[in-house]
């Protein structure tokens, strides 16, 4: 039997010989199961607009924002110079990759630049002060 590589790798062909030696296509149709990635709704709002985005699982919220040119202030992009604050109004992120301290995250702050939505959410962008000033008197 010889195989036919055909240009969608879920379809393949088979040539094979029926029992009067004509020979025949057959077809087989092979289903791929690729896994559902969750997406995350972020509402950011910044500079007194809403921005809605998808975020997919396991991406940052200003990574996100970033993919679409949404401008949104941040430097280091690793969680370090608090440049990205932002205080989380509903829904959860995972901002463990940051710098910021436990005290600060209790009080619903988060850094954009860190933060993968880990739930539907709504984040309100502030100064780096605010959060600086919150971080050295935690």
């Amino acid at each position: 039997m010889s195989a036919v590589s055909l240009a969608n790798p879920s379809i393949s062909r088979s040539c094979r010989a029926n029992a009067f030696g004509s020979r025949r296509m057959a077809r087989t149709t092979g289903v791929r199961v690729m896994a559902a990635r969750t997406t995350y709704k972020v509402e950011v709002e910044h500079a007194g607009k809403t921005i809605e985005l998808m975020v997919p699982e396991g991406q940052t919220i200003l990574n996100a924002a970033l993919d679409k040119k949404i401008q949104l202030p941040h430097d280091c992009n690793l969680g370090v110079c608090c440049k990205c604050p932002a205080k989380l109004i509903s829904g959860t992120v995972d901002a463990s990759a940051g710098m910021a301290s436990d005290d600060v995250a209790e009080k619903g702050y988060t850094l954009l630049c860190v933060a993968t939505p880990t739930s539907d959410c709504k984040v309100v962008t502030c100064s780096e002060d605010e959060i600086l000033d919150l971080q050295l008197n935690a």
